[in-house]
C-alpha cells in the first residue's frame, strides 16, 4: 500500500512546515516508497517530494486513485473538510498540530467529527489536552496516539547566520531570540506575543539598563497594521537598535536560538513549539509560556504575563547557562510503526 504525507514543505518556514520536511525526509530515507504531496505554493525540488500544482484536484482524485495511508499534516479547516468529502476510501491518519480545532462548533465541528470517526489513527503531543479533544469529539480511545511533533536537525541543515544576524547578536552585550509564523492579533489577542517582548525589551534595556538584542524571525507578517503599531511601540521606547527583524529569511530558525543567550516562546496558543526543543536541542535556555505541555527543561512562566516573563528571564541572562535536552522517542520511528499496522 503506498504511504503519503499531505503537508507544506519549507518556505514558508514554520514549525509544521520543517516538522513536515524532517519526516518526510526521514521516512523517505527508510523507505523510498514514502513521498510526500506538498501542499505550500514554493516548489521543492527535493527527491521524495511532489509538489501540488492544484489543491482541489489532488482531493478530487481520491476517489479514483488506489487505496493508499494519507497522513495529513492539516490545520486548515477547508482542507481537511475536503479529505473527509474525498478521501473516504484510504486510510487517514491525522497529525492535530494546534489546539484551534476545540473550538469549532457548528456545522464545521460537525465535519470535522467525522473525519474523525473515518481516520485510523489521530496523533497529538499533548496528554493533557487528550481529555478536552475526546469531549469536543467522539473519537476512540484506541486511535489517540500520544507523539511529539519535534524531529531534531542535522547537521545537512546547517547554512550558518548571515552575516547581519551574526553582527547584531555580536554588537550586544546579551541577546534574546524568538520567533512568530505571522505577526497576527485575534482572538488570543497577539498570538505570538510580540506585545510581550517589547514589553521584556523595555524593562531589560530601559529599566536594568542592560545592553539586550533580540533577534525576532518572522515567516510572513500578514496583520500589516498591527506590526506597524508595534514598531511604531519599539520606536517610542528608543528600542529601535535592540531589534532585528528577520522576516520570511531562508536563515535557519535554529541556528539564531543556537547562537543566543536565551530564547522566548510567548506564544497565547500552542501545542508544542518545534522551536522550543530546537534551542533547548542547542543547549540554549528558553523561557515558555504554561500554554501547554513543555520540556521539563524549559522554564515557564504564566501566559500572556509581561511581568512573570521578566522574571523568569532575567537571572536566565544574568546566568548565561546552557542547558542539556534529549528528545524523548525517535519520531519517524514510531510514525513507520502506525504505517505498519495499517497495511
Amino acid at each position: 500500500m503506498k504511504k503519503e504525507i499531505w503537508g507544506f514543505y519549507p518556505p514558508p518556514i514554520g514549525g509544521i512546515s520543517i516538522y513536515c520536511k524532517r519526516l518526510a525526509e526521514k521516512l523517505h530515507a527508510m523507505d523510498d516508497g514514502i513521498v510526500m504531496r506538498n501542499f505550500s505554493q514554493s516548489v521543492s525540488r527535493c527527491k521524495g517530494v511532489i509538489d501540488v500544482k492544484n489543491r482541489l484536484v489532488e482531493f478530487l482524485k481520491l476517489p479514483f486513485v488506489s487505496k493508499r495511508i494519507i497522513h495529513a499534516q492539516f490545520t486548515n479547516f477547508y482542507l481537511l473538510a475536503l479529505l473527509y468529502l474525498f478521501g473516504w476510501r484510504h486510510e487517514i491518519v491525522l497529525t492535530l498540530h494546534n489546539r484551534r480545532i476545540v473550538l469549532l462548533e457548528g456545522w464545521k465541528r460537525w465535519v470535522v467529527n467525522r473525519l474523525f470517526g473515518r481516520a485510523k489513527r489521530i496523533i497529538y503531543n499533548d496528554p493533557t489536552y487528550t481529555a478536552k479533544l475526546r469531549e469536543k469529539y467522539d473519537i476512540d480511545e484506541e486511535k489517540i496516539v500520544l507523539l511529539p511533533t519535534y524531529m531534531a536537525p542535522d547537521e545537512s541543515e546547517m547554512k550558518g547566520l548571515t552575516p547581519e544576524i551574526a553582527s547584531f547578536i555580536k554588537q550586544h552585550d546579551y541577546s534574546l531570540s524568538s520567533n512568530a509564523h505571522r505577526v497576527i492579533n485575534n482572538v488570543f489577542g497577539d498570538l505570538y506575543g510580540l506585545d510581550q517582548l517589547i514589553v521584556l525589551m523595555d524593562r531589560l534595556v530601559n529599566g536594568k539598563h542592560l545592553d539586550v538584542g533580540m533577534v525576532f524571525c518572522i515567516s510572513e507578517i500578514f496583520d500589516h497594521a498591527y506590526y506597524n503599531e508595534c514598531l511604531a511601540q519599539i520606536e517610542r521606547l528608543g528600542l529601535m537598535e535592540h531589534f532585528c527583524f528577520v522576516v520570511n529569511s531562508p536563515v535557519n530558525g535554529f541556528e539564531v536560538w543556537a547562537n543566543t543567550d536565551v530564547f522566548v516562546r510567548a506564544t497565547m496558543s500552542d501545542m508544542e513549539g518545534v522551536s522550543v526543543k530546537e534551542a533547548l536541542h542547542f543547549g540554549t535556555p528558553v523561557v515558555a509560556s504554561d500554554v501547554c505541555t513543555r520540556p521539563k527543561e524549559a522554564v515557564l512562566y504564566k501566559t500572556g504575563d509581561a511581568d512573570d516573563l521578566f522574571e523568569k528571564v532575567y537571572p536566565l541572562l544574568m546566568e548565561r547557562k546552557r542547558v542539556v535536552y534529549t528528545p524523548e522517542v525517535r519520531v519517524e520511528e514510531e510514525v513507520m510503526r502506525i504505517y505498519s499496522s495499517l497495511c
